[in-house]
This record gives structure tokens, C-alpha cells and sequence, in this order.
């Protein structure tokens, strides 16, 4: 009898290509957001809230520019009325140029890195800590139009990104180099008016930061923008935000930071107190996804 060799079949699991993920660098911008277990959820929901709401900041500003081009069009009407034919020529070509220029545009856009999107998922190593680096050019302004419309409308429009936090620097986890760049971050915020401000700490995957050691060092910087800048504990105008995560620092600018319940998304709409009207109780969430997982991290206010 003869010997049958075994047949093989591939399945394919082998040839499957993984996604490729982006490390965390110095320089970046963009968004964290803690999620409780359910990181991949957490991710596609935080694309789609910063994108929505990001594109509704460019058609407000596309709207206005559009209203100053429409008024200087309308101031050139009557030399347009003049032109010959010559210049009808020259406007044909300059619509072609037009067409070109922005065919070029479209295309660099479609092969641009991964790392220029405008919104792109970063690996931090640690868990239920999601990074979203962005090209927005105001990742402030982008965070506090969600946190201050969920919590004017009350509308529920996540169920696993709990906090989101607008990072706007992100540099090594040294002493000196946090310093330097939380210095330079809070002259635009501290150097004016008197603020109260309080400093929130947090840290994962890292035990060489100190907690007393940032907020000694960082309180020490804010007082000397302006001696008039005061520690609040409980309700300060502008709360500095310190994540450290493995080698990095991620410093970000929270004004009424306990006002808008710590940029919690779920407690700003109210989904965990029994006052949840029944008109928002179609999305039932478990108690426990609603909270934040313990971790290592100190706090300090």
C-alpha cells in the first residue's frame, strides 16, 4: 500500500498581516483617553467623537472664510465685467492650474504616513491607557468643545472612553526636561491674570517620577509666571495635568477641570446617578465600565 502524504491545507492565519502600530514620540499632540477593558471599543469610539466634532470647528471656520471671499468676489464684479478676451484666456488657464494643484493635493493626501493623519491610535504599553496622536492645530479647543457640549445637552455619545484629556506636549520623563517644557506650556495660560490652579498627577509603568517632586517643582513654576497664581484643591481655574506613562510625560492645560467632572465622559451626562432621565435609558452600562480600573497612579490636586 502505498504511503499517502499527508495534505496540508493553509488556512491563511499565518499570511494575515498585523496592523502596525505606532509608538509614542516627543513632540506629539493629541488625546488620552482610559477606557476600562475595552480598549479597541475605546478606540474606534474616540475616532469617531474627534472627528465629528473636529469637522464641525472646520465648517464653522470654512463657513466664515466663505462669507469674507464671497464679499471681496462681490467688490471685483465690475473690473471682472471689463475684462477682454485675453484675460478670459488667462482665467481658463488659471482654472486648469487650480484643477492640477488641487488633483496633487488629493493625492498626497491619500499617501501620506499614517503618523500625519489627523487622528492616529498610538501604542502607550500600558493598559486601558489609549493615546490618540492628532495634527489638529488645537487640541485644547477640539477637547473642551466636547466636554462643554455633553455637558450643556446631557447627550450620551460614548460608552467606553471614560476620560479624554487634550495632551498638548509630550516630552522625555526627566525632571529637567519636564520643567522646561511645562514652563514654556503655562506662560500662555499663567503669565497674565491671577489663576488658582491645582496640579493632577498620574502615573503608569514608571517608578523613578515622584509625585511630591512634580508638584513641588511645577508649582514652583506656575508661581513664578505670576506671584498672583494661587494652589486651589478643590475647584481651581486651571488644573495642570501630569501623566506619566513608561518614559514619557504627557502635560496638558485643564481649565474647570472638577467643574467638568475630571473630562469624564459618562459622569458628565450623568449615566451613573439614578436622576439618568428615561428618555437616556436606551444604552445601559454596567457599574463596573463606568469607573476608572485601579492602577498605580498618584494623585495629587
Amino acid at each position: 500500500m502505498e504511503n499517502q502524504k499527508r495534505k496540508w491545507h493553509n488556512t491563511g492565519y499565518g499570511n494575515q498581516k498585523k496592523s502596525k502600530q505606532f509608538s509614542m514620540e516627543c513632540g506629539m499632540t493629541g488625546f488620552l483617553c482610559t477606557c476600562n477593558f475595552r480598549e479597541k471599543d475605546c478606540i474606534r469610539e474616540a475616532y469617531r467623537i474627534l472627528e465629528e466634532y473636529d469637522d464641525e470647528i472646520k465648517q464653522s471656520e470654512n463657513t466664515e472664510k466663505n462669507k469674507i471671499e464671497n464679499l471681496q468676489e462681490s467688490e471685483k464684479t465690475n473690473d471682472n465685467d471689463d475684462k477682454d478676451d485675453d484675460d478670459d484666456d488667462d482665467g481658463n488657464e488659471d482654472i486648469t492650474d487650480a484643477l492640477n494643484k488641487e488633483i496633487k493635493e488629493l493625492n498626497a493626501q491619500a499617501n501620506k504616513s499614517p503618523k500625519t493623519k489627523r487622528f492616529q491610535y498610538i501604542d502607550t504599553g500600558a493598559k486601558n491607557i489609549i493615546f490618540i496622536s492628532s495634527t489638529v492645530p488645537n487640541t485644547l479647543e477640539l477637547g473642551l468643545k466636547i466636554i462643554k457640549d455633553l455637558d450643556e445637552t446631557k447627550k450620551q455619545r460614548s460608552r467606553f472612553i471614560l476620560r479624554l484629556i487634550p495632551v498638548q506636549v509630550i516630552c522625555r520623563a526627566n525632571m529637567n526636561e519636564i520643567k522646561l517644557k511645562a514652563s514654556a506650556l503655562c506662560e500662555k495660560y499663567f503669565s497674565q491674570e491671577p489663576k488658582t490652579f491645582s496640579i493632577v498627577f498620574n502615573r503608569h509603568c514608571n517608578n523613578t517620577i515622584q509625585r511630591n517632586d512634580i508638584i513641588e517643582t511645577l508649582a514652583a513654576v506656575i508661581s513664578e509666571k505670576n506671584p498672583g497664581n494661587k494652589a486651589h484643591l478643590k475647584n481651581p481655574d486651571i488644573a495642570l495635568v501630569v501623566e506619566i506613562i513608561k518614559g514619557f510625560c504627557l502635560l496638558s492645560i485643564a481649565p474647570e477641570y472638577y467643574k467638568y467632572k475630571k473630562y469624564n465622559l459618562l459622569e458628565l451626562c450623568n449615566v451613573t446617578t439614578e436622576k439618568k432621565s428615561q428618555d437616556e435609558a436606551e444604552i445601559k452600562i454596567p457599574d463596573e465600565l463606568t469607573q476608572e480600573p485601579e492602577d498605580t497612579s498618584s494623585k495629587a490636586q
